[in-house]
């Protein structure tokens, strides 16, 4: 009972922290960091082959999308699209 009651108290202090923003510029977010972040590796590999890696499958948001902002940090940024979390390593915000 108490864990559950832990569990629901975190997710709703999760989405009460969320603020509703415009995406500043057309940006792509993936369903994990790790992602994001090996995505971020791949593009600076100067020609090289990319990574052997399966891609779970990002998204595009254009400028001006509406987002719920969980969190913007230097080295991410997660946001609600469409009730799902999806993070970008670094990030417009």
């Amino acid at each position: 009972m108490f864990k559950t009651s832990a569990i629901l108290v975190a997710l709703l202090s999760t989405t009460a922290a969320a603020e509703t923003r415009l995406v500043p510029e057309n940006a792509q977010f993936c369903p994990s960091w790790a992602e994001a972040h090996e995505r971020s590796l791949a593009s600076l590999n100067h020609g090289r082959p990319p990574y052997k890696v399966r891609w779970q499958g990002c998204i595009i948001l254009k400028k001006g999308e509406p987002v719920d902002l969980i969190e913007a940090d230097e080295g991410y940024t997660e946001i609600v699209y469409h009730g799902r979390h999806w993070f970008t390593d670094g990030g417009p915000f």
